[in-house]
């Protein structure tokens, strides 16, 4: 029962935050706040755990990986939806009331979900460093560099061509390396935490989880690749680029 209590604290926390912002962003019908709040919902849920936690290199280290994760990720989403004004995927929901309520909910289930790793990890006491944390850490810090890289890459890219599409660099053959790279930094952060959680190790594995299944089901690429469809459709280039690249996984996806 103590674990359900402290997971439920969490997840207060998380709906709390994106219910008060839900209704000032209905209030005033702007999608500004959307990506803001996703990354500052993460940033609370880690610090408020982490002042609860016993503060080892372990805890440090994964403190230092997400808030640095979530810092740049909101940085360049907010930048992005400022530039353009609005994000077209709320345009039929954002006038609805419940409709636009439930996005937000899903937001604060799923960063509730997706953090469960460094919760679950954060309950423990007397931590030292492993093997696998280490491991862990490669990949989510690899995650991380690939993630920054790709979004860089494809700014960098869409500021001088705003009609075409991206192609380049790390995209060259995967056509979605920024969802790997946040797929590839939440696993790590499982592994960097899975040592110390064996007795509830199957919870925090639904954060790994359930970012991929956001990500290559439900939000993520269908969306994108629609979008790409119905803008790049007719582009022989754009076909030949389908072809020749994997959408998440070289030789596997």
């Amino acid at each position: 029962m103590e674990i359900i209590q402290y997971l439920c604290y969490y997840l207060w926390i998380s709906l709390s935050i994106n219910i008060v912002m839900f209704f000032i962003a209905y209030s005033k019908q702007t999608d500004k706040l959307t990506d803001i709040t996703y990354s500052l919902t993460f940033i609370c849920l880690i610090i408020v755990s982490f002042s609860f936690s016993e503060r080892s290199l372990v805890d440090l280290s994964i403190l230092a990986l997400v808030v640095a994760w979530a810092l740049r990720l909101g940085f360049y989403l907010s930048k992005r939806v400022n530039k353009v004004g609005k994000d077209d995927r709320f345009d039929k929901m954002r006038p609805n009331f419940f409709h636009f309520l439930g996005f937000w909910m899903l937001q604060a289930i799923s960063v509730f979900i997706i953090s469960l790793s460094f919760l679950l990890t954060y309950r423990e006491f007397g931590k030292i460093p492993t093997t696998l944390f280490y491991f862990g850490g490669i990949i989510t810090a690899f995650g991380l560099m690939l993630e920054t890289t790709a979004d860089f890459q494809k700014s960098k890219f869409k500021n001088k061509n705003p009609n075409l599409f991206m192609a380049d660099g790390v995209w060259k053959f995967i056509r979605h390396p920024n969802y790997l790279g946040e797929i590839l930094f939440w696993i790590g952060i499982f592994l960097m935490g899975h040592s110390y959680i064996s007795n509830s190790s199957w919870i925090a594995a639904l954060g790994p989880l359930w970012i991929i299944i956001l990500l290559v089901k439900i939000s993520g690429i269908p969306m994108l690749e629609k979008k790409w469809e119905q803008k790049y459709g007719d582009m022989p280039s754009f076909r030949e680029y389908q072809i020749r690249s994997w959408r998440l996984i070289p030789y596997l996806y």
